[in-house]
């Protein structure tokens, strides 16, 4: 880094009265007043490495900094405040300084929203079962459930003796067991799993880009993961309200077109069976010619 003498090389500004040419080598003061953020916070955004350190140290306390960073010093402080994110997360969705503007990259998004993953997890209150308490009272045999967890629908928590199921696994195999008690192992079977699986893997799909898109570019109400968990519950509302919806017109449909094609097939009928033409000449007898 440069030692320079500020005689010699930098220009003689009043930080009260002066304002720093776009790019110029500026005090730290004057990074605190034109962004209205105040020094210590500065300090620490330079040692998280979120601004670069100074351009120019005229000596062991004195220093300068881009001027250009004040923007930067702004947005930071902004997406804290707004937003809630954590500086590691802010890190990673903005683009390298000294610009302020959020990277247009979606892996960049993808790696802030890794940050939500503990909060979205709720493994410490889960309930777990054992193996063998599942088969004995749910009516899964441990084929089907070596079978669900190879297709990927539910996972195995330990091994031998320990191995079992706990949180949405426990759930999952919970629903195949009601509809066997009920009945309806025929109507609901355990194959059913991959397909939904599946189906929701698209659902959920839509849903993580809807509110990265949302999320990270408006102010929020609360803290990011406050706001990743009611985004859960209220999509898991509304999928259910659309299913009760769509559940009865889709059913009338398949039932409007079933009858429809009942219909069709009953005026063809039956096909005529196919008559030998009495026109058709007989193969003629080949007689043999004397010598």
């Amino acid at each position: 880094m440069a030692r320079l003498s500020y005689s010699a090389d930098m220009p003689r500004r009043s930080v009260a009265t002066s304002t720093p040419r776009e790019g110029e080598p500026v005090k730290m003061a004057v990074l605190a007043k034109r962004s209205g953020v105040p020094t210590p916070t500065i300090k620490h955004y330079i040692r998280e490495g979120l601004l670069p350190g100074p351009q120019i140290r005229t000596s062991r306390n004195m220093a300068y900094y881009d001027g250009r960073i004040v923007a930067r010093i702004k947005a930071i402080k902004a997406l804290q405040a707004e937003r809630f994110l954590p500086l590691r997360v802010i890190a990673e969705l903005l683009e390298p300084a000294p610009s302020a503007k959020l990277r247009s990259d979606r892996a960049s998004q993808r790696q802030a929203m890794t940050a939500l993953v503990p909060a979205l997890s709720n493994d410490a209150s889960e309930r777990r079962r054992k193996l063998s308490d599942v088969i004995d009272t749910e009516g899964v045999t441990r084929r089907e459930l070596d079978e669900l967890a190879r297709l990927g629908v539910i996972e195995h928590r330990g091994s031998g003796e320990t191995r079992g199921y706990s949180g949405s696994d426990l759930a999952i195999i919970e629903v195949v067991g009601e509809a066997r008690r009920l009945g309806l192992g025929e109507v609901f079977p355990i194959s059913l799993g991959e397909p939904y699986l599946r189906a929701v893997e698209q659902l959920l799909a839509v849903e993580i880009e809807l509110f990265q898109r949302h999320a990270l570019s408006a102010a929020l109400p609360a803290p990011l993961p406050d706001v990743a968990r009611h985004a859960v519950a209220l999509g898991g509302r509304l999928v259910l309200a659309l299913r009760a919806k769509l559940i009865p017109a889709l059913l009338a449909s398949a039932s409007a077109s079933a009858s429809a094609s009942a219909s069709a097939n009953a005026s063809v009928g039956p096909r005529p069976a196919l008559a030998l033409n009495p026109r058709t000449p007989r193969a003629r007898r080949r007689t043999k010619r004397p010598a």
